[in-house]
């Protein structure tokens, strides 16, 4: 559990966690490089994490997690009711977050740590990214406004687009507002499919 004394320090710490484990994975980041980017000696931070380095990783993926859940929530919820609105608005939510690499997390990160919590925290990732998603596909669907046999599927092909999105090269892109363009003709792709009608 947390130290509750000094909660900025803690948040400092997670949000130096974060950053580090999001750009090199588990496995290349080291307690003392996270106490460095704070400031602490590398013994302090056994003071907030005393299960060490994979409860800091653990801690963040769980607010990560918790975090996309929320988001994506709300961007649906503010779209209104229309269906391609709605992912417009996962893919706009995406787009103005860091990006998340499911597949090293997957593949890379969960094998360094207890395979208990790498399974749950490989639950948690596919709920947060697609339970949202999915409710959206579902009402869509009972309101007849597409036909969607397999919403889980739909969505986490949705969610992994927009990562997608997010990661061409700006030098593939004529502007910055490319992003926003490239992620309306994925959803009109999803929504009308790729046959000539």
């Amino acid at each position: 559990m947390m130290a509750q004394i000094d909660n900025k320090t803690y948040e400092r710490i997670l949000a130096a966690a974060d950053a580090l484990f999001s750009q090199r994975g588990y496995a290349a980041v080291r307690l003392r490089d996270i106490a460095e980017a704070v400031g602490l000696q590398h013994a302090s931070l056994y003071y907030y994490v005393p299960g060490g380095k994979e409860q800091l990783f653990v801690e963040v993926l769980e607010r990560n997690f918790q975090r996309h859940r929320e988001g994506l929530t709300q961007a649906i919820q503010n779209a209104g009711e229309d269906i391609r609105q709605q992912m417009l608005a996962v893919m706009g939510w995406f787009l103005s977050q860091p990006p998340m690499d499911l597949a090293r997390l997957y593949y890379a990160d969960m094998p360094q740590i207890d395979p208990a919590q790498a399974e749950r925290l490989m639950r948690l990732a596919l709920d947060a990214m697609s339970i949202p998603v999915c409710s959206a596909i579902e009402a869509a669907n009972e309101a007849g406004q597409i036909a969607i046999a397999n919403p889980f599927m739909a969505a986490m092909t949705l969610v992994n687009l927009a990562q997608g999105v997010k990661l061409i090269p700006a030098s593939y892109l004529s502007k910055v507002e490319r992003r926003a363009e490239i992620s309306a003709e994925v959803v009109d792709m999803l929504l009308n499919g790729w046959r000539k009608r």
